[in-house]
């Protein structure tokens, strides 16, 4: 059985932020906003969910984050000597210069408290995290192919980092006894979510049928995205939002499938999340062919299953090597608010 982890969450959650009065009143909350720093430390430390350069896009600096050390609340930053400039650099990443320390040189590396940098071409150095310096201005963009880019303010950041953006609710449902299934629709985006509306007007166009929005965003997720071996193996099953498989660009049959209904959302057509054993799709609502044997009827509505894993995949047209597929459901869902997975033969919801 797989841990449902999303490392992100754990890592914002109980932090406090501790600080004088004085330095509260000295900045406005631009840049010094305890939710702001939470959610950008958050993602600066778990490299698993952000972009390799969120840290320089997200601060406006050369630096890098390499490590946050939760015991000490402390920041340990990275930087080439040749970019840093004390005013500019550390202007940009504290509220407080006086409480940055630098590592010291000796026999050819850096250290810094109980921490080792090998080598000696970069800057070693750490502040506490209540004085790291968020900018509500900033924001982080993601490039992909033919043009297209994703862009998400920093406010937008916070909101997925504690859920006000996805239907959130439990994380996992108990199918049986002592066992358990990831629940993928708390993590699908809520409707009208900013970040994606803007970004799907670059991949569909708002006249155009149901069927080909459907296609075309689906299109670009098997296109885009890259399966990721490691979240699909791993010990753990690695959840993601939206926003954090776009950034990384790699994801399993659970990322893909919390994007692609993540869009689909935003559109308004109407799709359900099927489970499998191991596995997990999207159920598309619409006129679409059915010559994979991958429709199924489910509350008087007629779906057609979307395969996110299998690149060009076209809903009603691929088949896969399983050509019973459908047959295989377990589960079905419509993610909301609390909503329910329901056991596709029964009809009963899970508790």
């Amino acid at each position: 059985m797989k841990v449902i982890r999303n490392i992100l969450a754990v890592s914002l959650t109980g932090i406090i932020l501790t600080g004088c009065a004085q330095k509260q009143e000295e900045f406005t909350d631009t840049h010094n906003s305890k939710r702001l720093r939470d959610a950008v430390v958050g993602y600066m430390s778990e490299p698993m969910f952000r972009s390799k350069d969120f840290v320089q896009q997200i601060t406006g600096t050369e630096a890098d984050l390499k490590l946050y050390d939760m015991d000490e609340r402390t920041l340990y930053f990275a930087i080439n000597k040749t970019d840093f400039d004390s005013n500019t650099t550390l202007n940009k990443l504290t509220i407080d210069r006086s409480t940055v320390e630098f590592g010291f040189e000796q026999n050819g590396d850096v250290f810094l408290g109980s921490y080792t940098l090998k080598g000696t071409d970069r800057l070693l150095f750490r502040m506490p995290k209540h004085d790291f310096k968020p900018d509500s201005s900033r924001g982080v963009t993601v490039k992909f192919r033919d043009g297209i880019t994703y862009t998400q303010t920093i406010l937008e950041l916070a909101d997925f980092a504690d859920d006000s953006t996805v239907y959130g609710g439990s994380t996992g449902v108990e199918t049986g006894k002592n066992k358990y299934m990831a629940n993928h629709g708390a993590f699908v985006s809520v409707k009208g979510e900013t970040s994606l509306r803007r970004f799907l007007g670059q991949i569909i166009n708002e006249n155009e049928k149901n069927e080909t929005k459907a296609q075309k965003i689906l299109d670009f997720v098997t296109r885009e995205i890259a399966f990721s071996q490691r979240e699909a193996y791993g010990d753990y099953e690695i959840l993601k939002r939206p926003n954090e498989v776009l950034m990384t660009g790699v994801s399993d049959c659970s990322g893909l499938t919390i994007l692609y209904a993540s869009l689909l959302e935003q559109t308004g057509i109407d799709y359900r999340l099927v489970y499998f054993p191991g596995h997990i799709a999207v159920a598309v609502a619409g006129d679409f062919a059915n010559h994979n044997n991958l429709r199924i009827k489910y509350e008087n509505e007629v779906y057609s299953i979307a395969e996110v894993t299998v690149k060009g995949f076209t809903i009603g047209e691929t088949v896969l090597m399983n050509k019973n597929a459908a047959e295989e459901i377990t589960y079905i869902q419509k993610p909301g608010k609390d909503s329910k997975i329901i056991n596709y033969k029964t009809g009963k919801p899970l508790e």
